[in-house]
Order: C-alpha cells, then structure tokens, then sequence
C-alpha cells in the first residue's frame, strides 16, 4: 500500500488467530505502515504474532519496530473495544484503518468491524483456502474479490505456524544432489522390482545409525550375488567397483541415506519439481522444532498458493501388522501422518507414497479399509508399484490446483 508523502500512514488490524497465513499475506501484499495485533493469552501462550512477525521478516517486511500487541477477552465485545480505545487514545499517530476480520473470534471480529467502522476503514476478509480478499463493504455494492499474490515457501508457511527448520543450511545442497543423481534415481524406480533384493541386503548390511565412520568414508563391502542386469547397471552407476567376486564402494553420509530410502524421497522431490510451476517451493528432508520442542523429520513438502503438500515415503514396504526392520507398520505412517497434517493449519494435503504390496488386495488395488482410513486422516496413499508414472500422477493429484 504506497504511501505518498502527507498522506496518513496506514495501519493494518489483524485479529490474530491459529491461522496465520491469512493475516501474513494480507500484510505482505498491502505493507502498511503499522501493524496491530488483536490477540488473546492463549494465541499469545502460542506465540501467534511472533510467528506471523518472523514470516514477515523472511519475506523482506521487518515490523519489529512497528506493531503493537493487545491481548483482549475472546469473548468480551466491550473488553475488545475499552482496549483498542485506550490505546488510540494513547497513540501519537493518526492512521488510517484497514481491518482484516479473517481471524479472531466472532466476538472479536463484530468487536472490531463495530469500532473501526466509525473511522471510515477498509473491512477485508480472506476466503480460506482461496488466495483473494473481500471488501464486503458496503453491503449492496461490495467491492470485486482482489487477487493476493503473496504465495508463502515451504520455510515461510513453517515459520508461520511457530516451527523452527534445523537443517535450512543444508536444503539447498541437498536438492542440488538430488538434481546430480536423478538419472540413477530414476532408473532405480523403474527397475525397483528387480533391485529391491539388493535394497534389502544393503539395509542389513549399512549401519542404522549415522555414525563417525560416515563422515570419514564408509566402507561398504558386498558379497552380494547380482543376480540381473538392472542390479549391475544400478551399482555401476552408483560407482561401486567390483573386484573378483567382491564388490565395493567407500560411501558417504548422503549415499548412505540414499540407500537407506532416501533415493525414494529423491525420487517423488524430482516429480513434484517438475511438474509443478515455477512460483511452487518443493523441499527436500526438513528437520524442524515445533513449539513444544519436539523434533521431527519431513520427507518431501510443497508448498503452492498458500497450500502445504507433505508427503511421507516408505521404501521396501511396511506391512499392516509386524514389519522386520522397518520401525513401524502402514497404520503408524498413516496415524504419524496425520497427526502432523493437523499441525499445519486447515489446508494441508498429505500423501503415503509406498512401495509395500501389502497395500494392494488380491485384485491389484489398494486395500479399501486403508484408503478409506487414509480418507478419514486426510491422507491419500500412493501405491508406488503400481504407480509408474509419478509425474503424471502429481500433476493430476497437485498440479491442478497450483
């Protein structure tokens, strides 16, 4: 929102709430001069307007020095406007209002349109999940929805829900070697069935854990007996040497990874960059805190028009029940899954990409009671063996609707 000079400066009113993507790309699209927080003990307990102040930062638009935070009574219209009161009453600053009632209570939200009307300010409001505004004032002749431009990353839309990404140093690096090894990736998934008892081996074989020896060059030594020309093909170009009847490579902390199924993570990171357009953010292997300070691990995300794509990826197959090595069965993916969908707000979609055949019933179709549970989570699940065309299937599944 520019500003010539003399004109009054502008101040953004944001009722803050769980969601707060709409409050930070309203802010982002219309920059105004200040910002004010309508806020309540339990968002503030949660650390919502320093979430949406930090994505702001990320995105070029520091309000650190230029915002004020009122905690009001949720459901206390009078509180609400006694509060907003006293402190225009205490501001230097004349402003002009534009009042985003997207968020907050309704309390909240009459509580605002009431008191800020009489100031002539702008009312919008945010129609999730689209990526538009409302001026539904005046009510017989509303204004025409305006289009928001503002499209959060993947590292954007975390921080705007108060996670903290350990790894961002090493994403990009990560991509770029996902970008160096495609061409083995993609031959790995479309002779998987032919590799995966090498696959399985080499899980046996490579220690669980990361360990020091990694990050000096792990030896890794097979005396595995290649048994077909996709096997050979795969280890040749993975840069194994064989010598006699041994065959051999000394391994990084990426190749160790990449064997131990993050070659499938590479692979669905490599679809949805294709087919996805341009102003799409897709990352690869986040590691994150969220505000508890718990830890955990994303495999593949997307984030395209304000709506987060998570996909989890299971190579060598989880069963239903017990599984050998695999720390967990395709009900624990699923319920793991879901559990961290519903951590991201009201839009995210989140997909089971496996390559199990215990997903498929005896007819070559995924088993009905996991796809309806995977429904009732808001969870898709990909049956990858039968799924050979991954690109084909995300521009269906995503690129659609990004």
């Amino acid at each position: 929102m520019a500003r010539k000079d003399g004109d009054m400066k502008t101040c953004l009113v944001c009722l803050v709430s769980e969601q707060t993507i709409p409050n930070i790309i309203v802010a982002a699209q219309l920059r105004p001069d200040f910002l004010l927080f309508l806020s309540t003990a339990v968002m503030e307990e949660k650390s919502k307007s320093k979430a949406i102040l930090d994505t702001l930062t990320l995105r070029g638009h520091d309000y650190w020095g230029a915002f004020h935070t009122l905690q009001v009574a949720e459901d206390s219209i009078v509180d609400c406007q006694d509060k907003v009161s006293q402190w225009l009453a205490q501001s230097n600053e004349e402003y002009q209002f534009v009042v985003n009632l997207t968020g907050g209570t309704k309390l909240m939200s009459i509580a605002a349109f009431d008191l800020f009307i009489d100031f002539g300010s702008q009312m919008i409001y945010v129609p999730i999940p689209k990526n538009e505004y409302l001026n539904p004032f005046p009510k017989r002749r509303p204004h025409p929805p305006t289009a928001l431009d503002e499209c959060l990353s993947v590292i954007e839309y975390l921080t705007a829900y108060g996670f903290s990404v350990r790894n961002r140093k090493v994403l990009e690096n990560q991509k770029k070697l996902a970008v160096t090894r495609e061409a083995t990736t993609r031959y790995l998934y479309a002779n998987y069935a032919a590799i995966r008892p090498l696959l399985k081996s080499l899980r046996s074989i490579l220690p669980a854990k990361r360990t020091k020896a990694l990050h000096r060059g792990y030896e890794l030594k097979l005396d595995y007996a290649r048994s077909n020309a996709a096997t050979d093909e795969f280890l040749a170009m993975m840069g194994f040497e064989r010598q006699g009847a041994n065959t051999s490579k000394t391994i990084d902390e990426s190749e160790w990874t990449y064997l131990r199924g993050g070659w499938l993570e590479e692979r669905v990171f490599l679809a949805m960059r294709e087919v996805l357009s341009a102003k799409a953010s897709v990352e690869l292997g986040i590691n994150y805190t969220d505000l508890q300070g718990n830890q955990n691990e994303l495999d593949v995300l997307c984030a395209c028009n304000n709506v987060l794509y998570l996909v989890e990826c299971k190579s060598l197959g989880a069963r239903e029940g017990d599984e050998e090595t695999m720390g967990g069965t395709i009900n624990d993916f699923l319920y793991k899954l879901g559990a961290l969908r519903q951590q991201f707000g009201l839009t995210p979609k989140a997909f089971l990409a496996s390559t199990a055949e215990e997903i498929l019933d005896a007819k070559g179709n995924p088993k009905s009671h996991l796809v309806d549970r995977g429904r009732q989570l808001g969870i898709q699940i990909i049956p990858l063996i039968i799924t050979p065309d991954l690109e084909g299937y995300f521009s269906t599944e995503v690129g659609n609707t990004c």
